[in-house]
């Protein structure tokens, strides 16, 4: 095993391989999987190891076995970089949230004040349909209109008694005796 400023490298020439191990208490698992994904285009990439005591990467080249030191020490200040990224991401966090739901919110003010205006200017106690009444006010108002309609039109019902005493008789039928 060789040591190359403060991390292990283990290098397997004939298998064209390069073996590190990553503390994961100073980098996290996330940053991990973000450097390893950003190298997939160069190296072939395997990560194997307990995420709470080590993470151990190999690096298998897709060239040759030049690189693989370089790509090494690249993927470290990768590591550093997304570590980074991470800490002002968490940092900024709330910063973010209040000009994203700002944005949000100035990209439709008029909808909704357009929608406010109608419902101010709408007069909420007027009652069309009758909905809002109450059954005693409803029969209370059907009792007057039909006094109204029993005014206005002349009384049938005497000669509806007249009709209704008389006794109907029987017609005889006409014809052979």
């Amino acid at each position: 095993m060789k040591k190359e400023k403060g991390f292990a490298v283990l290098l397997k020439k004939n298998d064209n391989l390069l073996e590190f191990k990553i503390n994961p208490k100073i980098y996290t698992l996330n940053a991990i999987y973000k450097t390893a994904y950003f190298f997939l285009d160069k190296v072939y990439i395997f990560l194997d190891g307990d995420p709470k005591k080590e993470i151990k990467v190999t690096m298998k080249s897709k060239s040759g076995m030049g690189e693989l030191e370089k790509v090494a020490s690249e993927f470290y200040n990768e590591l550093l970089n997304q570590l980074l990224r991470e800490k002002v991401s968490y940092t900024n966090a709330k910063v973010r949230e209040f000009i994203v739901a700002k944005a949000l919110y100035n990209a439709v003010p008029n909808e909704v004040d357009e929608l406010l205006k109608e419902v101010e200017e709408e007069d909420w106690q007027e009652d069309p349909l009758g909905i809002a009444k109450t059954w005693e006010e409803q029969q209370a108002e059907k009792g007057e209109k039909s006094k109204k309609s029993k005014k206005s039109r002349p009384s049938l019902t005497p000669s509806l008694k007249l009709r209704s005493t008389k006794k109907l008789r029987p017609m005889k039928k006409k014809g052979k005796k």
